[in-house]
């Protein structure tokens, strides 16, 4: 009875304009964002700029950070964290600040006085100035004075920063596990073939193009769905047909499931169907390169990546609308998709968030890095997809059984 349940909702949908509207959506925004894109390429000797990289050299990743608390600090901004994955600005104190700049006295061995000093002398020594394309650019005509002292071990390094880490509070970018982010190096030639090698014989070329699909897609994927389940459910109530549907021989589970699988299906399935143009690309890519592909890679991303995305929105505006029976949904919807979007740290971490983030076109080892946090992520939004779609299943018994009605508590319970 089920799938018998899920091909009418589906064919119901292949009717709906909400349908082919979110189709329409779906390609313009891939075409508007990712048609036309980068290829990879070999990179050549001799080459100016071949990208960044994330060193693991102690050194610089102790002047990487020590120099980035130093502009935070002076520039007198709020400090960004993300305690659950989501944006949190954080205001410190003047006594949160006083033992802030302790921590960078203890750093680089100076008074707060000396580095204050030292930091005016080095804004004197540079001169913005500008490239071919209007970017502003920093030429230094002195090094950066606020350095880590030769004589001072990691290990005392880390314990400072786990300091600095607690003033600010969890979910900062002085984290234990998010200091080698501040060591960002220019690639050499070297380094920049290794990770044209990567993708090529790990990533198998299909397997970059496919993280780059799922990091754009995943932004539309985490709104549209909200509004397939309200207008599922808004359906029968515009058509008057709820009584007729509620006295079915059909279980709950049957008409519920049956429901919420055929939204997930028909937002799913254009998904993968769009897949196949940057498909192509990777395809032609290492047919060029005369290596394979992995022609399953954007299956195996998109399920692993974009469906939880799906079943979370479909599980979380469904259950709303069905409690509601109105359309608090959509804009409780827009509210999580803007925190999700605004909150998204693009290629640093997954945490919490709705919308994980990847936007670039490679980056295989730093993926790795990142995968583990991307699948707790990813597994955290389906089963919370499977409590709501439980909410969902009690709300509907409960219409069925005259408990509630119209969104409300039937005022005639108990008779």
């Amino acid at each position: 009875m089920l799938i018998s349940l899920i091909k009418k909702e589906c064919s119901m949908w292949m009717k709906s304009i909400v349908f082919y509207a979110y189709v329409i959506i779906l390609i313009v925004f891939y075409v508007s964002q990712l048609e036309g894109g980068e290829l990879i390429r070999k990179p050549e000797p001799g080459g100016d700029d071949y990208g960044y990289i994330y060193s693991d050299d102690e050194n610089i990743i102790m002047n990487g950070t020590l120099k980035d608390l130093v502009c935070d600090f002076e520039s007198e901004r709020d400090f960004a964290t993300y305690p659950v994955g989501f944006y949190k600005s954080v205001t410190l104190s003047e006594g949160e600040r006083e033992q802030l700049a302790s921590c960078i006295s203890r750093l680089c061995k100076m008074s707060r006085e000396e580095w204050e000093q030292a930091l005016v002398e080095y804004s004197a020594g540079y001169s913005v100035e500008y490239d071919e394309l209007g970017r502003e650019t920093v030429e230094e005509k002195v090094p950066w004075p606020i350095v880590v002292p030769s004589d001072m071990t990691y290990e005392e390094f880390e314990a400072i920063m786990e300091e600095v880490s607690d003033i600010i509070g969890p979910g900062n970018n002085y984290e234990k596990e998010n200091l080698k982010e501040h060591a960002e190096v220019k690639m050499t030639y070297e380094q920049a073939l290794l990770e044209y090698d990567n993708i090529l014989y790990k990533d198998k070329v299909s397997g970059a193009y496919a993280r780059l699909f799922c990091d754009y897609i995943g932004i539309i994927l985490g709104l549209l769905p909200v509004f397939f389940g309200t207008a599922r459910v808004l359906k029968d109530k515009r058509s008057q047909v709820k009584e007729v549907v509620y006295a079915k021989k059909a279980g709950t589970a049957a008409i519920v499931c049956s429901r919420y699988l055929g939204i997930v299906i028909m937002i799913f399935l254009p998904v993968l169907l769009l897949s196949f143009l940057p498909m192509s690309k990777a395809v032609f890519v290492a047919k060029t390169a005369g290596v394979k592909v992995d022609y399953l890679a954007f299956v195996k991303y998109a399920a692993g990546w974009l469906l939880p995305t799906v079943l979370f929105v479909t599980a979380f505006s469904y259950a709303i609308t069905e409690l509601t029976e109105g359309f608090l949904a959509i804009l409780a919807g827009m509210v999580v998709w803007f925190t999700a979007l605004f909150s998204s740290v693009t290629l640093q971490w997954a945490g919490w968030n709705l919308i994980p983030r990847f936007n670039s076109l490679g980056e295989y080892n730093l993926f790795l890095y990142l995968r583990p946090q991307l699948v707790a992520n990813r597994i955290f939004y389906t089963v919370l997809a499977l409590m709501l779609l439980g909410l969902t299943l009690t709300v509907y018994a409960l219409k069925r059984k005259g408990v509630l009605k119209n969104g409300k508590v039937s005022e005639n319970l108990g008779s």
